[in-house]
């Protein structure tokens, strides 16, 4: 037994570490008691003690253990228990608490629930020693003939090695418990007190010998539960100091090593990510501060307001399974990532295998559930343990379980690590038969950090795959085929792009509940936040996934691609993004879908909203944000789920409108060109409006765009080549022979040769109309501008049912000079002749001539029309189309 001095210097340190709270609210719930007979707590339903049987039911894992634990009594020790007016009372009350305990509860091997649960045990015996230095002095033969008895009673219970949970944090509470018995019980024998604190003291050094990584991170993959270990390592090494246990010396060393895990850990903001079991509390505190007392720990806890930075940014642990970056010390708004590839030990295990959280601007974009509780029966708290809660590969739609046999599978390695780059990869072989191998490579050196990672997965047989991420509760995202982009208080803050061997699905949930949980987040136990979770589906046996996760020099542009600005998202096969725009006026039942053009890569916008708004149809423009430039609406590696979930899209459109196929049109130029003919031809639509589209699509694209060939075919392969040659050949062949073809091309683009003449020749082999007008002089670089004008034109006549051969024209009134001037945009060598009608009646006309322009002039207020003929000799029949009516006005126009 230690001597007399070393025992005061122990009893000392241990009186150091039993809690107590001096708040007013702790105060209430005590008083509460005494007066109602209520526990309450921070975190739990109030418990009326006498009308609900509190120690024989079943409830919560966690409120049992905060009841049959005695852990409310730290309201009462800091309170009323320190009060001398009430102190009799209140231990009296504890008293009768305690017996009424000991009644229901006093044979452990007829007992269910948490009464006898291994740390419950053991925070009751802390407790109960607690409130034995206050009812000693209040009313000693109480404490002599009943609790003394039953701690004697506890204490021995803890040394049976049949009840002793060996290897994990709830042993290391069991021999702190009988420690803090055998130093404070001065009524037991001293033989027994010294057998008790030598057994206590060795399992100690047995459990922080086991319990930590040979780099210092405590093995119960929870960063919280780390801080709170170390905490009583410290606390165990000034009790082996003292008792001058042999342990003393390598209780030193590694509270040294977890030091620094727990001063990288922390994010910017002074908190620990929600790493599988954490909780996030604030660690400045003068217990943990007490713990690691170096100014770098200092720094971090207290956000840089205090201590000394770390010389480091990044932490990588391989044989713990961890990698932590941040961009600064010191800035609340620092980048930070936390990347597990960590399976250290069963217990406070999540299926969080290769796992990213992501913090950046002080909010979380990319990040993990959190707890929801320990009762495992609850479907949240199943969820918040399994891989659908944590940013990871799920396959066959199947978890994997919280823990197995299998924590040598799961591995990081260090690939590259310098002052502003870092590369890890960590492996996760826990599946069946799928080997998921996820690199993370973090590079700083331009001051922005840019984040890629590469998914490698490999299984012998085929699979349903799904990568999931996780968003933070304060960000909004705006969701594209290959990616999203996230949004906080209407500011993008981050997106993510992604790109795949394999065709991809993605999809997003938010606060679902069956037939599992999905998109859930728990701020703390038994709270749960609706978020939004992203799913990337796949299929296959082998495939690989890289992608850029960028919080700056972003990968998409922003092009205002929101719900407040009128889009919506269409859940097809795969979702696509709308906007749908009403006509004018009711009276209007015709529908344009408009289709884009190919932009920068991650530029995904509408190409001619305002040229259709000037004719009054309904519109529907459709994104086509797949890929990383897109796919032609139409496919991903061979799987035309695109197509299909377009069509089924203009489908929905129509039904819900009530709008007949006959009333129908799709335009678009260049890749919108094509994309409408496609779609227009697939549909039987009443017309197709194209400027230079791409009618061989794989041939077009094999030169400057193999990304978009290899996205949508698979490959750059000549069988990949025809395969997108094929398409628009195919479905003219197929096609709806009513559907009337409107194609303007520029003489100088390259477009005539290889993409329009071919579309006219598989035309006629098919009996399908195409009017094609080839203007003079112009490349496929002017065709936006001169295909706003056709495409006017073309719907203008569409909308008042004229059958005409229009070319792109323009019509300016200008009230204040009298005159109408028109100009036409016409074929090589074509002549034309302008006249002028108010209503029916002709006002003015001119000869034929090769003029593009006409201006009449002089004209008295009314409301004119220009008709425009033409003709290519002045041997041929003339042409002719009327342009839309414009004012001249007396007045200012109304």
């Amino acid at each position: 037994m230690p001597t007399p001095s070393q025992l005061s210097a122990l009893r000392q340190i241990v009186l150091e570490q039993f809690h107590s709270t001096e708040k007013p609210a702790a105060r209430s719930r005590a008083e509460k008691f005494l007066n109602s007979g209520i526990i309450g707590s921070e975190s739990f339903p109030d418990v009326a003690i006498e009308k609900t049987g509190i120690w024989s039911t079943t409830g919560a894992r966690s409120h049992d253990r905060y009841l049959h634990g005695f852990i409310f009594l730290n309201d009462w020790f800091g309170t009323i228990l320190s009060d001398a007016d009430t102190r009799r009372a209140a231990c009296s009350a504890a008293l009768e608490l305690v017996k009424s305990w000991s009644r229901i509860n006093y044979d452990p091997a007829s007992t269910a629930g948490m009464a006898y649960h291994d740390e419950t045990t053991a925070q009751r015996l802390i407790n109960l020693l607690r409130l034995d230095t206050f009812l000693a002095g209040a009313d000693p033969d109480e404490s002599n003939e009943f609790l003394r008895p039953l701690l004697d009673q506890t204490a021995f219970l803890l040394t049976n090695p049949t009840f002793h949970a060996t290897g994990n944090n709830h042993g290391m509470f069991q021999d702190l418990a009988l420690a803090y018995y055998s130093i404070l019980a001065e009524w037991a024998p001293l033989q027994d007190r010294d057998e008790y604190l030598s057994l206590a003291l060795n399992r100690l050094k047995e459990y922080f010998s086991s319990c930590f990584t040979s780099e210092g991170v405590h093995t119960e993959n929870t960063p919280t539960y780390h801080v709170m270990v170390a905490r009583y390592l410290s606390v165990v090494q000034r009790l082996a100091e003292a008792a001058e246990h042999e342990g003393a010396a390598y209780y030193r060393s590694l509270l040294s090593k977890t030091e620094i895990y727990a001063t990288h850990a922390l994010m910017p903001n002074g908190l620990y990510p929600p790493i599988s079991d954490t909780t996030q509390r604030r660690v400045d505190n003068a217990g943990v501060l007490g713990v690691f007392s170096s100014p770098e720990f200092l720094y971090a806890a207290s956000s840089g307001k205090k201590g000394l930075a770390p010389e480091e940014r990044t932490l990588v642990l391989p044989d713990s399974g961890y990698a932590i970056y941040r961009s600064a010390w010191g800035d609340v708004n620092a980048a930070y990532l936390f990347f597990s590839a960590a399976y250290n030990a069963d217990y406070h295990k999540h299926s969080d295998d290769l796992s990213i959280y992501l913090r950046s601007g002080n909010i979380d974009l990319l990040t993990e559930s959190g707890p929801y509780s320990y009762d495992y029966k609850d479907p949240f708290s199943r969820y918040a343990y399994s891989q659908f809660s944590h940013n990871s590969l799920i396959v066959d739609d199947k978890s994997l379980p919280r823990t197995d046999n299998k924590a040598d599978s799961v591995t990081l390695s260090v690939k590259e690590q310098t002052s502003n780059r870092v590369s890890v990869e960590g492996t996760n072989a826990r599946y069946e038969d799928t080997r998921h191998v996820r690199r993370v490579e973090i590079d700083d050196s331009s001051g922005t950090p840019r984040i890629n990672l590469t998914d490698r997965i490999n299984s012998s047989e085929p699979h349903e795959y799904k990568l999931l991420w996780h968003l933070g509760a304060d960000v909004r995202p705006v969701v594209h085929g290959q990616g999203f982009e996230l949004f906080y208080k209407n500011k993008k803050v981050m997106d993510l792009a992604f790109s795949a061997d394999v065709p991809t699905e993605i999809t997003v949930h938010k606060g679902r509940t069956k037939p599992r949980p999905m998109g859930w987040q728990f701020p703390k136990f038994g709270e749960a936040v609706a978020t939004h979770t992203i799913s990337i589906a796949f299929r296959g046996t082998d495939a690989e996934i890289g992608t850029a996760i960028r919080m700056a020099d972003f990968s998409y542009a922003d092009r205002g691609i929101t719900s407040d600005n009128g889009w919506a998202r269409y859940q097809g096969s795969v979702p696509v993004n709308y906007m749908y725009c009403p006509p004018k006026t009711q009276d209007i039942k015709k529908l344009v879908v408009v289709f884009s053009a190919i932009h920068q890569p991650g530029d995904f916008t509408y190409n001619y909203k305002s040229t259709v708004e000037e004719t009054g149809t309904a519109a529907l423009y459709i994104l086509d944000d797949f890929g990383d430039q897109g796919a032609y609406y139409y496919s991903d590696h061979r799987s035309t789920s695109i197509f299909e979930s377009v069509q089924s899209l203009i489908l929905a459109v129509m039904n819900k409108y009530d709008i007949e196929l006959s009333n129908v049109a799709t335009a678009g130029s260049s890749k919108g060109g094509s994309a409408a003919l496609i779609h227009g031809l697939a549909l039987g639509v009443d017309r197709i409006i194209a400027g230079a589209p791409q009618t061989r699509i794989g041939s077009f694209l094999n030169g400057p765009h193999p990304n978009i060939l290899r996205f949508m075919s698979g490959g750059v392969s000549e069988d990949d080549v025809a395969f997108l040659d094929g398409i628009i050949p195919a479905l003219l062949h197929d096609a709806n022979h009513k559907t009337k073809i409107s194609v303007v091309v520029g003489e100088a683009d390259h477009h005539l040769k290889g993409h329009v003449l071919p579309l006219l020749s598989d035309a006629r082999t098919s009996d399908t109309e195409v009017s094609a007008v080839v203007l003079r002089g112009a490349s496929h670089s002017e065709i936006g501008k001169v295909f706003s004008s056709y495409l006017r034109a073309n719907l203008e006549q569409w909308l008042r049912g004229v059958e005409e051969p229009v070319l792109p024209y323009e019509i300016v009134a200008d009230r204040g000079e009298g005159i109408v001037e028109v100009t036409v945009l016409s074929p090589t060598n074509s002549l034309h002749s302008y006249r002028l009608f108010s209503g029916s009646q002709l006002v003015e006309s001119t000869k034929y001539s090769a003029s593009r322009s006409v201006t009449f002039r002089a004209l008295e207020p009314g409301t004119y029309r220009v008709r425009v003929y033409s003709r290519a000799s002045s041997a041929d029949e003339p042409t002719a189309f009327s342009t839309r009516a414009v004012k001249l006005y007396d007045s200012p126009a109304k």
